[in-house]
């Protein structure tokens, strides 16, 4: 455990230099040989998705958060936007460095058949939005459900900061704003949508 935190340690400080590093020069910082490292993380994404989810702003437990929803679907999605949000606009650098290391990955990859590349991203944000939207499973149908969660998905998360950020030069309190206005606006449109598609 000590050595799989050291790369951790190493790879936070060096993704807070705004570096986007190999698994070699992580091990290198942590001071352990490279054999070592990939055999902790055998790729980058492996490292990434682990640095997310230990990362000291990440303190805020995702799963204590989905454990302590309540209310509407509306009320819930607007808990799991904020908390997203406040993480990931407490630590720009470290996880628009994520970001750059999974658009990095998928360039590395794109020459490689679908069924053989590393998968890229993790499915935190799915889970946390199924989760939020679960009082909705009486109200729409199965398909309805998924594709609203599919919908929201695209409007919150380290996407959508960065378009918050630098195409509409937003301030992180109006981003987590537009964030939580964006995923109720499809709820209610979703709502709409599968009310009048009930027959008379």
């Amino acid at each position: 455990m000590r050595t799989r935190e050291a790369l951790l340690e190493a790879a936070i400080a060096l993704a807070k230099d705004g570096r986007s590093p190999s698994i070699p020069e992580v091990a290198e910082a942590a001071r352990v040989s490279p054999a070592t490292a990939y055999r902790y993380f055998p790729n980058p994404q492996s490292l990434w998705s682990e640095v997310a989810s230990r990362e000291e702003h990440l303190r805020r437990d995702f799963t204590g958060v989905l454990d302590n929803l309540t209310g509407d679907a509306e009320e819930r999605i607007d808990v799991v936007i904020r908390s997203a949000a406040n993480m990931q606009f407490a630590d720009q650098l470290l996880w628009r460095t994520v970001l750059r290391s999974i658009l990095d990955r998928w360039i590395e990859q794109a020459d490689i058949p679908e069924a053989d590349r590393v998968p890229n991203r993790g499915t935190t944000r799915l889970r946390m939005a199924r989760a939020a939207l679960e009082p909705l499973a009486d109200r729409l149908s199965p398909d309805q459900l998924e594709r609203l969660v599919n919908a929201i998905v695209l409007v919150y998360g380290i996407e959508a900061l960065v378009s918050t950020q630098d195409v509409l030069n937003l301030s992180p309190e109006d981003a987590t704003d537009l964030m939580s206005w964006s995923a109720r606006a499809l709820i209610r449109q979703a709502l709409a949508e599968a009310e009048a598609a009930q027959p008379d």
